[in-house]
């Protein structure tokens, strides 16, 4: 193993062992460029508790729609860790990461209850969708050839 791997694990082991759990708090990481998944799948390779809030978002193209899931902030997302120099480093310098925000010497965490509202808005299969409709519910459409049509909500396509 490499001096970098044996550091990694280190890393690793303080995270999960350690018996005052208030040393771990969120902080919010900014992802290069469209670096969002590489800086998060980095980051739990090195044993970091990430959060990485993902929505819905309905495409059109011409006549083709398709539905994916984009970062709920884009280009940024959230990691658990111990503000000590060690974790510091090992988080801004994993791939895909730019920075820790705020950018200082020891930035501050934020607040579990800012996760944990972001994580209700979260349906059952953890993305986050604009609305939560409910079959039966009325809708009605505001773009594409069907404009201003009303309908009855059915079901989500990414449900079946």
């Amino acid at each position: 193993m490499n001096a970098e791997g044996s550091r990694v694990s280190k890393v690793h082991e303080k995270s999960r062992s350690s018996s005052d759990s208030d040393l771990l708090r969120w902080h919010v990481v900014q992802a290069k460029h469209r670096e969002e998944q590489r800086a998060e799948h980095f980051l739990k390779e090195k044993g970091f508790h990430t959060y990485l809030p993902l929505m819905e978002v309905a495409k059109i193209r011409g006549s083709k729609h398709s539905i994916t899931e984009k970062p709920l902030f884009p280009g940024y997302l959230f990691c658990l860790f111990d503000c000590d120099s060690e974790s510091l480093a090992h988080v801004r310098w994993t791939r895909g990461v730019a920075k820790i925000l705020p950018e200082s010497a020891s930035p501050f965490p934020i607040n579990d209850e800012v996760i944990a509202e972001i994580r209700r808005l979260e349906q059952k299969d953890g993305i986050i969708r604009r609305k939560s409709l409910r079959t039966g519910d009325r809708v009605r459409l505001t773009r594409g050839p069907m404009k201003d049509i009303v309908g009855i909500f059915d079901h989500w396509a990414s449900d079946q």
